[in-house]
Formats: C-alpha cells, sequence, structure tokens
C-alpha cells in the first residue's frame, strides 16, 4: 500500500517539475495535474484508515485468541472454543462471514513456536479490502495496480502465569528458623496481648510439640494474627482472639507459601579491632554494691557480669560485649537513667577481629532481679563504625546455629516481676527464652519490644504488650506474600 502511495507521489511531483519548466504552459496543463494532486491526497487519506484498521484487527484477533485460550483452559471442545473466539472477534468489529473477514481459530495453532504450547489457540483473522478514491485514480493512470487486497492479523494466546508480591510490615513475635520444626513455643501464661503478628518461617506440620507455632495452657489472649509457613496448635484454654489478618480474615495463616523477613539481616557480621589491647574492659565484673555505674560506648572483653546490687545504671551508648556473655543477676533495678528516645542503650554480643567463624560470641542471661527499664534509640551516637538504631539486643549472626533446647548463647529472662525492654531483640541464629516473669513489656501505650530469634520461648508469664515502636526506630519483619493467577496470555 505504500509502495502505490510513494510511486503516485513521485509521478506527482515529477508533473509538478515539467510544468515548471515549460514556461509556455498552459492552464490546461495545470488541470490536467490536478486529478493526480487529488488522487495522491486520497491515497495518503486511505492508507492512514488502512493502518488504522489493521490496528483493530490485531486487538480483535488477541481478544479473540485469549478467549479461546480460556475455555482450552477449562478443557472445552474445539467447536465451543472456535464460537467462543469468533463470538469475541465480532464484539471487537470484525465478525466472520460479513463485510468481507474470515475469522480462523486453530485449537493448537497450525505454525509458529507454540504449536506444542499446552492450551494454545491461534486466531487469524483477514478482511478483502481496497483503496476507493485512490482505485479511480489508479485506473485513470493505467490500471497499473489491484483494485482490492487482503490485510491479516493473527494472535497466538495461552496458559500463562502473573505473580505479585506484597510485603506487610507486621511481624513483632518472629521465629526465623526456615527448617521444618517448631520456631514459638507460648505456654503456661495468664494473658498475653499483641497489637502484631505472631510469625514463625519454621514449617513443621505437626501438632503439639511438633507445629510450627505451638500456644497451649493459658487463660487467655488477644492477638492481632499468627501467621506460619506450617501448622498451629492452640489447645487448654479459656479464650482467644484474633483482631486483624493481612490476609483479609482474622483467622491465622497456617501453610503459607511466602516468608518473613529478616529487617536486620543488612547488617552482618561486625568487625572490632583484634588483639586484647582494644579491650576497654577484660572480664568485667562488678557487685555486692548499692549502686554499679556502667559505661557505654566501650568494649566489654569476655563478658560483662553485673549482680547483687541494689541499682544498676547503664548509660547510653553501645555495649560491644566480645567473646563473652552479658549476665545481669539478682539486682533490685536496672535501668538508664539519662537514656532518651533518641539516644538509647544497645548490647552487642559479637567478638574482636573480622573473622569468619564464632570465635566467643555469647548470649545474655536476665535473672532474678526485681525491675528491669531499657530502651533502644531511634538515632544513636556510633561507635565502631554502627549506631544500632532500633535495637537493643544484638547478636552477630556468625555465632554458632543453636536448637530450640540449646542452653548456651541464647537470650533469656527469668524469674523477674517487671520487664521493659524498648527495642528489637535480635538473636537470628539462637533462642529468645522469657519464663517466670510478672509483667513483661510495659503497657499497652507505650511498651514497644520486637522480638527476631530463631526460635522464641515464652512460659509462664503474664503480660506482654507491643506498641509505639516508630518512636524508637525499631523495624518489625515484613511478611512476605506470593500471590499467582493463571490466566491467559498472548504469547505471539
Amino acid at each position: 500500500m505504500m509502495e502505490i502511495a510513494l510511486r503516485v507521489a513521485r509521478g506527482t511531483l515529477g508533473h509538478l517539475q515539467r510544468i515548471k519548466r515549460d514556461d509556455k504552459g498552459s492552464m490546461l496543463a495545470v488541470l490536467a495535474v490536478l486529478p493526480i494532486l487529488a488522487g495522491a491526497v486520497a491515497i495518503g487519506i486511505e492508507t492512514g484508515q488502512l493502518y488504522r484498521v489493521k490496528r483493530q484487527m490485531q486487538s480483535s484477533a488477541d481478544a479473540a485468541a485469549l478467549a479461546g485460550a480460556i475455555d482450552r483452559m477449562a478443557g472445552k471442545n474445539n467447536a465451543t472454543i472456535t464460537s467462543t473466539a469468533q463470538y469475541e472477534a465480532g464484539r471487537n468489529g470484525f465478525s466472520d462471514g460479513a463485510s468481507g473477514v474470515t475469522v480462523a481459530v486453530n485449537a493448537p495453532p497450525t505454525t509458529g513456536p507454540n504449536v506444542a504450547t499446552t492450551g494454545a489457540v491461534e486466531v487469524i483473522i483477514t478482511k478483502s479490502t481496497g483503496f476507493s478514491l485512490g482505485a479511480v485514480l489508479m485506473s485513470w493512470m493505467g490500471g497499473g495496480a489491484a483494485a482490492s487486497f487482503d490485510m491479516k492479523a493473527r494472535s497466538v494466546a495461552a496458559q500463562g502465569t502473573v505473580t505479585s508480591t506484597t510485603t506487610s510490615y507486621e511481624g513483632c513475635l518472629v521465629a526465623l528458623t526456615t527448617a521444618a520444626e517448631q520456631g514459638v513455643s507460648f505456654t503456661n501464661f495468664s494473658s498475653f496481648t499483641s497489637d502484631c503478628t505472631i510469625v514463625s518461617n519454621g514449617s513443621a506440620t505437626g501438632s503439639g510439640s511438633g507445629a510450627s507455632v505451638n500456644i497451649s495452657s493459658f487463660s487467655s489472649a488477644s492477638l492481632k494474627q499468627v501467621w506460619t509457613r506450617g501448622t498451629l496448635t492452640v489447645q487448654n484454654y479459656s479464650s482467644i482472639s484474633y483482631s486483624a489478618s493481612s490476609g483479609g480474615g482474622t483467622a491465622p495463616l497456617v501453610r503459607q507459601s511466602g516468608y518473613a523477613t529478616d529487617p536486620y539481616a543488612s547488617i552482618g557480621a561486625l568487625s572490632l579491632p583484634s588483639g586484647a589491647g582494644n579491650c576497654d574492659y577484660n572480664n568485667f565484673s562488678a557487685g555486692s554494691a548499692s549502686t554499679i555505674n556502667v559505661t557505654g560506648n566501650k568494649i566489654y572483653c569476655n563478658g560483662l557480669s553485673v549482680s547483687n546490687a541494689s541499682t544498676v545504671n547503664f548509660s547510653p551508648g553501645i555495649y560491644y560485649i566480645a567473646g563473652g556473655d552479658l549476665y545481669i543477676s539478682s539486682v533490685s533495678t536496672v535501668s538508664c537513667p539519662t537514656c532518651t528516645s533518641t539516644n538509647g542503650v544497645a548490647f552487642v554480643l559479637t567478638q574482636l577481629g573480622n573473622g569468619t567463624a564464632d570465635a566467643g560470641i555469647g548470649g545474655v542471661s536476665i535473672t532474678s532481679d526485681s525491675t528491669i527499664n531499657l530502651n533502644a534509640g531511634s538515632n544513636n551516637t556510633a561507635f565502631q563504625g554502627n549506631t544500632f538504631n532500633g535495637i537493643l539486643f544484638y547478636q552477630d549472626p556468625r555465632a554458632t546455629v543453636g536448637t530450640m533446647s540449646s542452653a548456651s548463647k541464647i537470650f533469656t529472662v527469668s524469674s523477674l516481676s517487671n520487664a521493659t525492654l524498648t527495642g528489637a531483640i535480635y538473636f537470628p541464629n539462637n533462642r529468645i527464652d522469657i519464663s517466670n516473669i510478672s509483667t513483661f513489656g510495659g503497657n499497652a501505650t507505650t511498651g514497644c519490644t520486637i522480638w527476631l530469634g530463631r526460635y522464641l520461648k515464652f512460659s509462664s508469664f503474664s503480660s506482654t504488650y507491643k506498641g509505639g515502636c516508630a518512636n524508637y526506630g525499631t523495624t518489625p519483619a515484613g511478611i512476605v506474600t506470593t500471590t499467582t493467577i493463571t490466566k491467559g496470555k498472548v504469547f505471539e
């Protein structure tokens, strides 16, 4: 079609040039060229219209092939597939057998790369057309071009998948294990309240101790939601309620195909200077005193231990505990009197040097105390190149991976009256263990604790709350949900 238009245009231009050279030209010559100019314009307009029709034919063929592919996915026979595809083509302006149109349907396709593709349907729309005013001109010029020709549009559609991923940042009690084992165990408690989601990446599918999440032997629990890649057991209780769900309902979300993200994985292994000469304290131990003051932004090698005191005051800052444990025992009051929501404390269990293996990375033991009140800061002063904003306790991920029953390298709080730990407690390779405690986590309005461990084991406690974490820069775990939808898709 474009060739014809160009040929006519070139001929018109030639005539005009001859007229220009002929200074003896007459009005007759001018009149002779006018039909040629009119025909050129007509062909240009009609060519544009034909391109528009061609695009409409292709859209119609795509829609018809998709409709046929959906029928084929549904197991319908070829007669039904053909009828559906032709109906869809007609609905889009190209009816089989009308106005010079034919709509051929092949299931499977007869040519092309998708002949053997499961569920593939081919639609070919053919329309007989031609120039109108342009045809008159071409006839006048000697009939050098065909008055009509066929235009075609072809489409092949088949079964395809569309995958979408969403992330909901709501996990505050998170077991990071991805093995087929239990991640969360909450047992023998009075009441438990959480306005965020209990999460287990563990894929265990049994019941009780064989479930990914086990909540049992309690009076009442008011939870936002429980989400797990495995199963949930809830037994021996008076009442339990679920208030909300990222999945659109209040029933627990079990056997999920997604996963929970680790919000602090990017911090990774730490790099402190090597050698004992870089330790600010070695085997720090304080006890049997009325008041003990402990200084932040220091490196405590081979452990930090305080016990048998009336009051222990931590100053704001980062406490690197290299190659040992943090041990707080038999203290009446543990706090950071000068901490603020922006400048708090961070206890970091790590090692000297930057080796790749565990070189004595320890755990945390807080036992037999009366009241402990510590908070992370949202904008801590940097020390040794790190700030740990929003993180209260951090265990270097080079720590040896433990089990649900491990006794070392864990985070444990036991036999306390009241504990308010505001911020994230991050033990990615080991268990977080809470037991025999009266009130835990502060109150429902101001308390904020994000628990991120390989395993969570809470037992014999009264109350736990979470809320207001944004004030401390603490990041909940994200629950990633992947949705795959099977639908028709245009392949050719």
